[in-house]
């Protein structure tokens, strides 16, 4: 099956929240609803600025011209990346949170791109 690339984005902002939940559930069994709350905050940031940094990309029509679409992607990668240090800095200052469980959960949240592969993975596009 050959997925298009807005397919591939949400089975990965789906993996992103799967993974999130995962975490948070860990937390909460390894040690209290704070930690699972805290866990909940890092993997939603995580898939907020995927989500967002998704939709600047694919607001470039089909067919643009190659700068555009660069543009489109230089821009998204750096306010996406300025988004998770405020975000990310606005928790950690105001939310009463447990940090551990906050960056555990955004990294593995990160991690969904690796997790998505086999099941975005084109196997008819084989190269020698």
């Amino acid at each position: 099956m050959i997925m298009g690339a807005k397919q591939i984005t949400r089975t990965i902002i789906a993996i992103q929240l799967l993974v999130t939940l995962l975490v948070a559930a860990i937390s909460l069994a390894l040690s209290d609803y704070r930690a699972a709350y805290s866990a909940v905050v890092g993997g939603g940031i995580s898939a907020l600025t995927t989500f967002y940094f998704a939709s600047k990309v694919f607001s470039v029509r089909i067919g643009s011209p190659a700068a555009k679409v660069a543009r489109a992607f230089y821009i998204g990668e750096v306010v996406k990346l300025l988004l998770t240090v405020l975000l990310l800095s606005a928790a950690l200052l105001w939310l009463p949170i447990v940090p551990l469980p906050l960056l555990v959960a955004y990294i593995a949240a990160l991690m969904a791109y690796w997790l998505a592969l086999p099941f975005t993975f084109n196997a008819s596009v084989r190269t020698l």
